[in-house]
């Protein structure tokens, strides 16, 4: 029933009395499939009046209240095309659909699928263009759980409940006055979500500059590092033994196996990797991996490379040299252009 002429003939055929009658008294997933196909034949104009007709409406009120999932889709979706006719807007209303439209737009419908409740609002804002249905709608809480999915952190059909909301009350003072004390709470409730946002961004700030101010311990030797490094480059660079070790299983065997240093008790890394790679991994592995990232591609990319090479099989305890890793393919999938795609395939 993709196209025009096909479901005008699977009307014509005499379908519509069939699929009425799985929606009566068919199994969950008969209504769930049989709502489905009567949103299909409803897209086409002459046929809306034939399926209100065949009394379809309050069934699909019926799975739309308590249906499968799956069914709740559907039938919001046959009500949808239905909803388009002005004459079929009052019949959808006496079948009692305000009340589980209402209850599928509310944001706390624990579902990861947004489109039930998408469906459910465009259903309100049609309704809106009749005066009596706004009346209704206002009566059954519509004001307020279109507010609440309006402003709900991460609701998937947010947008569609603003739409709904401007149509059901096109001014604010109309919202207001829906809304009444329900205005005040969510007033609250969006002022506390804010400052409990505010509060988690000032605890990760913390948190970011505890991590750098780790990463800056790998620097000049001083005292206090315990283990000296000398970069390719010639440059001596000391850290911590403890935190190095702590953070990754190769550091731990490096700087612990007794085999890491030479007479002189200095560490001589890899000297396939630049000084700048080296740095930045140390910097790292004292953040265990939470630093940020070099800002030049160049020594993300070969940071990257430095990382798959000492990351070794993955661990039960903690590996930052995994989360660098892991960290570095993700900024570096997002760098990678037309201009410097190739830099990367032959590093």
């Amino acid at each position: 029933a993709d196209d025009e002429s096909t479901r005008a003939l699977i009307v014509e055929a005499g379908a519509l009395p069939l699929l009425v009658a799985l929606l009566r008294a068919g199994t969950e997933n008969g209504k769930a499939n049989a709502a489905g196909a009567i949103s299909r034949l409803a897209q086409e104009a002459p046929t809306r009046a034939l399926i209100a007709g065949e009394g379809a409406l309050p069934l699909l009120v019926e799975v739309l209240r308590s249906g499968t999932h799956e069914g709740k889709a559907f039938a919001a979706g046959a009500i949808y095309w239905l909803a388009n006719d002005p004459p079929t807007r009052a019949l959808i209303v006496e079948a009692g659909a305000l009340p589980p439209l209402i209850a599928l737009v509310s944001p706390s419908r624990a579902c990861s699928d947004a489109v039930p409740g998408q469906r459910a609002c465009y259903i309100l804002r049609y309704l809106a263009a009749d005066a009596r249905m706004r009346e209704l709608a206002e009566a059954h809480g519509a004001a307020g759980a279109l507010a609440a999915a309006a402003h709900a952190p991460g609701c998937g059909w947010a947008e569609a409940a603003r739409t709904a909301l401007r149509a059901l009350y096109p001014t604010q003072g109309d919202t207001e006055r829906a809304l009444g004390d329900t205005h005040l709470e969510l007033g609250a409730l969006l002022a506390a979500h804010n400052l409990e946002t505010a509060g988690l961004r000032a605890e990760r700030d913390t948190l970011a500059e505890g991590y750098e101010s780790l990463a800056s311990l790998v620097g000049p030797v001083a005292k206090g590092h315990d283990v000296v490094f000398r970069l390719p480059g010639g440059e001596r660079i000391g850290g911590s033994r403890l935190l190095l070790a702590h953070a990754s299983p190769y550091y731990e065997r490096l700087l612990c196996g007794g085999t890491a240093e030479d007479v002189g008790g200095i560490v001589k890394p890899d000297p396939d990797f630049s000084s700048a790679a080296h740095l930045a991994l140390l910097g790292q592995l004292h953040a265990m991996g939470h630093a940020p990232l070099p800002a030049s591609l160049d020594v993300r990319l070969e940071l990257l490379c430095l990382a798959a090479k000492v990351r070794g099989a993955p661990s039960a305890g903690p590996d930052a040299v995994a989360r660098v890793f892991e960290q570095c393919e993700r900024a570096v999938r997002k760098s990678l252009c037309a201009g410097n795609c190739l830099m990367a395939v032959l590093l």
